[in-house]
């Protein structure tokens, strides 16, 4: 909501914004730039939000999906959404990729501050009633403060785009992988003669393969005889996982926070 206040105080309310991610790596910007472009002049054209779903490669069960309903604008090859699916399992993941009708949910949405305050009159008031309570008191910092911490911790597309009737997404094909845990960085890194990503400095790698080895402090660190391992040194704590199960690492960050 934050965000779309600020806009809304000196920006053309009627111009196209987008809401993306920070953990999102794209290697095509020219393709990625192109596919929000034409979500802009959609969701301008249309009224309406506008999603940019991602054509999925494979039947992954890591990615929720959206099916693509009746096409609203054949020259664009705008669809409109017909439903969301969360995460399935392996075959329906295989049917939904087959189909041909389904894309990843990448949780890109373009629209203006005007079609966006339209569709939480109508679909979220909850939300309406952060961005004007936002609004309202943006000349004190402090109570700007005071209300930006009564607002819901929620993600836009569960507070917003779920509950809609009238959105509408474009696929595009630029590459795109959602970087969730230690192996997607591994995934996206450049590697040495053996296989390893490693980052920062006073790192010490002694017969170490296929690993991804960060060290954000000043203090060395060795990895001897290791495999499919993630390291990571930072001034909060130490990381140790086997790489294809680092994604874990969010359940000792629960359990971390349950304890403070």
């Amino acid at each position: 909501m934050t965000a779309l206040e600020h806009i809304a105080r000196d920006q053309d309310t009627s111009e196209p914004v987008a809401f993306t991610w920070a953990d999102h790596f794209i290697r095509d910007v020219e393709g990625f730039a192109r596919a929000f472009e034409i979500a802009g002049e959609q969701s301008r054209k249309h009224g309406r939000l506008t999603l940019v779903g991602v054509e999925p490669s494979h039947p992954s069960t890591l990615f929720g999906y959206i099916e693509k309903g009746d096409i609203v604008d054949e020259e664009a090859f705008t669809f409109a959404v017909e439903q969301f699916k969360e995460k399935p399992e392996s075959t329906v993941a295989k049917e939904f990729f087959e189909s041909g009708k389904y894309l990843w949910n990448s949780g890109y949405m373009v629209g203006s501050v005007d079609v966006f305050l339209e569709a939480m009159t109508k679909f979220s008031p909850e939300r309406l009633a952060d961005f004007q309570r936002l609004a309202a008191v943006k000349d004190d910092q402090s109570a700007y403060d005071a209300a930006y911490l009564e607002c819901e911790n929620d993600a836009i597309d569960y507070a917003l785009s779920e509950k809609m009737d009238n959105l509408m997404v474009i696929p595009a094909t630029f590459d795109w992988r959602d970087i969730g845990s230690f192996s997607d960085l591994y995934e996206v890194g450049p590697t040495d003669d053996a296989g390893n990503v490693v980052s920062g400095e006073d790192l010490h790698l002694i017969e170490t393969e296929n690993s991804f080895v960060r060290n954000d402090e000043s203090k060395p660190v060795a990895v001897i005889g290791l495999d499919n391992v993630v390291v990571v040194n930072t001034e909060h704590g130490i990381l140790v996982a086997r790489k294809d199960i680092s994604q874990k690492v969010k359940d000792v960050v629960k359990r971390l926070n349950e304890q403070a």
